[in-house]
């Protein structure tokens, strides 16, 4: 299963249950001044539609979850497809510094977070530092799954992705972990 493979990658640094939840804060946080600092650069203007580099960079990467499983790029294209129009909202009324200002503050605040959470409670350095592409791009859709896993959806595919960690000998064991 190519999401289960992919996933373990990102869960291998994300096992201790606090870091995840730090995650669910964190990556829409990031996620969303991305995109806000992004709906400020227009590509195209079609019949008074704007197609700017978010709605693009929105597309590209939400493809990209549809090839690694269905329901959950559902779902992600859901939370981070509102988000993304309200960055894009948003951007009309904000002039450029306030924007810029915004998106410094709150990725300051989001990555800050997940640095506390890995050093804190993981014991072990983000993800990012091994493979930034997981860390910018596949963070949201694995969020997503987190999620669900926690509500007790999608065992098997979470099932999948322990069997993954445990293969790579990555599983670890906390007393508060999912």
């Amino acid at each position: 299963m190519k999401f289960a493979k992919e996933m373990a990658f990102y869960s291998a640094y994300h096992q201790e249950k606090r870091n995840v939840w730090i995650h669910v804060f964190g990556v829409p946080t990031i996620t969303f001044t991305l995109f806000l600092v992004l709906s400020r650069f227009q590509v195209w203007n079609l019949g008074g539609f704007s197609i700017t580099a978010s709605t693009i960079f929105g597309l590209v990467v939400i493809l990209y979850y549809f090839s690694l499983d269905f329901i959950f790029a559902a779902a992600t294209t859901i939370v981070f497809g509102s988000l993304m129009a309200l960055a894009q909202y948003l951007t009309a009324s904000l002039d450029s510094t306030t924007a810029w200002t915004v998106f410094a503050v709150a990725q300051l605040v989001g990555w800050g977070s997940q640095f506390y959470g890995h050093f804190i409670f993981e014991k072990s350095r983000p993800a990012l530092f091994d493979n930034l592409f997981q860390a910018v791009v596949s963070a949201p859709i694995f969020v997503v799954a987190d999620v669900f896993f926690e509500l007790g959806y999608r065992k098997d595919v979470q099932e999948a992705v322990r069997n993954e960690l445990a293969a790579q000998g990555k599983l670890k064991t906390f007393s508060t972990a999912h």
